[in-house]
Parts: C-alpha cells; sequence; structure tokens
C-alpha cells in the first residue's frame, strides 16, 4: 500500500522508467504482451474513478468548445501533419503511421496523464471517450482522401466493441466511487495513482516487445522514429495550446496534452497486414514521448495552471 502511494507521489518520473525496463528486459516484454488488452480496461477504470463527477457536469457545459476540439483532433491535426510530411519529403514508410497517429483518438491513458501532471481530467476524459467513438466513421475516408490508403475499419462491429469496453469501465468505476465515497476517494488519491503507474509501466514493458531486436539490428531506423514521435508529439501539444488560446486555461492545456497523445493501437489492430513493419516500430517508439515527456513537461503544465486567469 504505501509502496503505491510512494509511486502514486512520483508518477510522473516512475512512468519514464517504464519503456526503458521493456528494452533493458525483452523476455519480460514478451511475458507481459498478453496483458496488453486487460491492463488498458483497468486504466481506464482508474481514470474514471478518479474524475469527479462534478467536474464532468462542467465539461458537458463546454459543448461548443469539444466540438470544435474534435474537429482540431480528428480533421484539423492530420491535415496539417500531412501539410508538414510533404514540406519535410518524410519518406512514406514514416510518414503514413505519423499521419495515421495524427488522425487517432487521445490514449485511453490521457486522462491519466492528466492527473499526474496536475491538470483536470474531466476535460481529457470527455475527448478521448468521445473521439475514440467517432474516429472510426472519419479516418478510412480521411487517410484515402489524402494519401490513397484504403482500410475498412468495420466502423459499426467497432463502435459497438468500444462502446460495451467504455460502458463496463465506467459502470465499475461508478460501483467503487460510490463504495468508497468522495472523501475516501480524495484521500486515496495517491494510491490510485500508484496503480495507474503500476498499470502504464505493465504496458509499457509490453508494448516494447520486439523493439530491442530492431534497434540491434537497425539502429538509426530507429533512432529517426524516436526522434519523429517526440517532435509530433511536442509539435502538436505546443500547436493545440496556441490554437485554443480563447478557452479557460484548463480546457486549453487538456486539449493541448490529447494533440500530442494518440491512440493508434485501435487502427494498427484493424489495418493488420495491411501497413508495413514498420508502422509497427513508429507505434511502439511513440511510447517513448507518452511515458519521457510527463515529467519533462509537468513542471510546465502546473506554472500554466497557476497562471490560469
Amino acid at each position: 500500500m504505501r509502496l503505491l502511494q510512494y509511486l502514486g507521489r512520483r508518477a510522473a518520473l516512475v512512468m519514464a522508467l517504464g519503456v526503458f525496463i521493456g528494452l533493458a528486459l525483452p523476455d519480460l516484454a514478451a511475458v507481459a504482451k498478453p496483458l496488453l488488452s486487460p491492463t488498458v480496461l483497468v486504466m481506464l477504470t482508474v481514470a474514471m474513478t478518479r474524475t469527479d463527477a462534478s467536474s464532468l457536469g462542467r465539461t458537458s457545459r463546454r459543448a461548443g468548445t469539444h466540438l470544435v476540439a474534435l474537429f482540431w483532433l480528428l480533421v484539423a491535426t492530420p491535415c496539417l501533419m500531412y501539410v508538414a510530411l510533404v514540406f519535410l519529403e518524410v519518406p512514406p514508410e514514416l510518414a503514413t503511421p505519423m499521419l495515421i497517429w495524427s488522425a487517432s483518438p487521445p490514449l485511453v491513458t490521457v486522462p491519466v496523464i492528466a492527473l499526474i501532471i496536475g491538470l483536470d481530467s474531466a476535460a481529457a476524459l470527455f475527448l478521448m471517450v468521445v473521439s475514440t467513438f467517432v474516429f472510426p466513421f472519419i479516418l478510412p475516408g480521411l487517410l484515402f482522401w489524402l494519401i490513397g490508403i484504403e482500410v475498412e475499419l468495420s466502423a459499426g462491429a467497432l463502435t459497438l466493441k468500444l462502446a460495451l469496453m467504455i460502458a463496463g469501465c465506467a459502470l465499475a468505476a461508478t460501483i467503487i466511487r460510490r463504495k468508497l465515497g468522495t472523501e475516501s476517494l480524495r484521500e486515496k488519491a495517491a494510491l490510485f495513482d500508484g496503480i495507474a503507474v503500476v498499470l502504464m509501466l505493465i504496458f509499457a514493458v509490453s508494448v516494447m516487445d520486439g523493439v530491442r531486436d530492431w534497434l540491434a539490428s537497425d539502429p538509426a531506423t530507429v533512432l529517426l522514429y524516436v526522434g519523429a514521435a517526440f517532435a509530433g508529439s511536442l509539435g502538436l501539444q505546443l500547436v493545440g495550446g496556441l490554437v485554443f488560446f480563447w478557452t479557460d486555461r484548463q480546457n486549453q492545456l487538456s486539449i493541448a496534452l490529447s494533440s500530442g497523445n494518440r491512440n493508434m493501437a485501435l487502427f494498427m489492430a484493424a489495418a493488420g497486414a495491411a501497413l508495413g513493419p514498420e508502422a509497427f516500430l513508429f507505434f511502439a517508439v511513440a511510447q517513448f514521448p507518452i511515458y519521457i515527456l510527463p515529467v519533462v513537461l509537468k513542471p510546465i503544465y502546473q506554472k500554466l495552471t497557476l497562471r490560469a486567469p
């Protein structure tokens, strides 16, 4: 119990170790791989449990802002990314997964990361849930329009699967919140953050399976993809924050965080062999900014939050 609380209080720093553990212990990464899906579900449940109901109520009243934010996340950012990739003459094997990444919904773990760096997780949770439902109906057409890739996502089946997943997590979170009570949840905040960190470590270790072999055989490509992942995440967080300067500070920062942390796992699972091995390499190394940037950016996000008007 104390260990989890300790991890929760140092969540950002502990998270950064996850991807390096996966690289250093490839056998552990292979063992942890089957835990990928259940870990995501438990992380979502923890994020929903930690999100204050009153914050969700305030978030629901910003419908206009969040409609604009959804358009930004699912349409505007991939179009901007496409222009940047063409301008920089990025090779197609890297440009394609970067474009897919930029058009994907925010990570399931974005609400957890928001909590860890000191943001209100309600806006991040709302944007993640809604955009996850919407993206199967937008992404295939967008990819075909921009780069001519045809991918069938089976939008109806995927949406039903996502609905069942999210509904199950929401039900579990509601039961936990009612059992513990609001005051007890506040007191146990560090404990829940510690649980979330352990889950994110398991996820990070499992997704590193195979990356060490690629690093040994072609380190230049791996480093290029890692650099591209960091540039994409930092760039979209910066631009997302600037574009939404007109909304309140918590909302602005939540949109910025969501802009630079995307979940391309659903698309990768649906597309399967239609994408080359480079896409799966980018998906793996995209975890580096997800796990390392929170420890770097946490002071900046917190400073911006404190300066909110």
